[in-house]
């Protein structure tokens, strides 16, 4: 039995690891992107979260997250879209916090701009 049950939005530490090539890797926050109403698989589509750099600012498919007590961040990150993924819920470990329904259409957003859509 699967004791995790993210949620939409919510952030979560993730275990990405192992990885290949140029792959996001080891323990890090990620954001719930899949919907809650869909999938009978034990899987979540997540965005992985970095470390935020100035330089990296003039790329589309990152958004920025400022720490906050609502998403249980403790510095600045960015959703790097280019890094969505399935993941099992088995590599979910905790529960930071949340993202606004905002920043969530931001990320949405910069995905489409990934895939080319519309």
């Amino acid at each position: 039995m699967i004791r995790n049950d993210p949620k939409r939005g919510e952030i979560w530490l993730i275990n990405f690891d192992p990885t290949e090539g140029d792959e996001i890797q080891k323990r890090r926050p990620a954001v719930v992107l899949s919907s809650d109403a869909v999938g009978i698989l034990n899987l979540k589509i997540v965005v992985p979260l970095t470390a935020w750099k100035l330089e990296r600012e003039k790329y589309l498919w990152l958004v920025t997250l400022n720490p906050s007590t609502e998403n249980g961040l403790d510095k600045k990150s960015s959703a790097d879209l280019l890094q969505v993924r399935s993941v099992s819920v088995r590599r979910f470990i905790r529960k930071l916090g949340f993202i606004r329904a905002a920043q969530l259409e931001e990320m949405l957003q910069a995905l489409a701009i990934v895939l080319e859509w519309a």
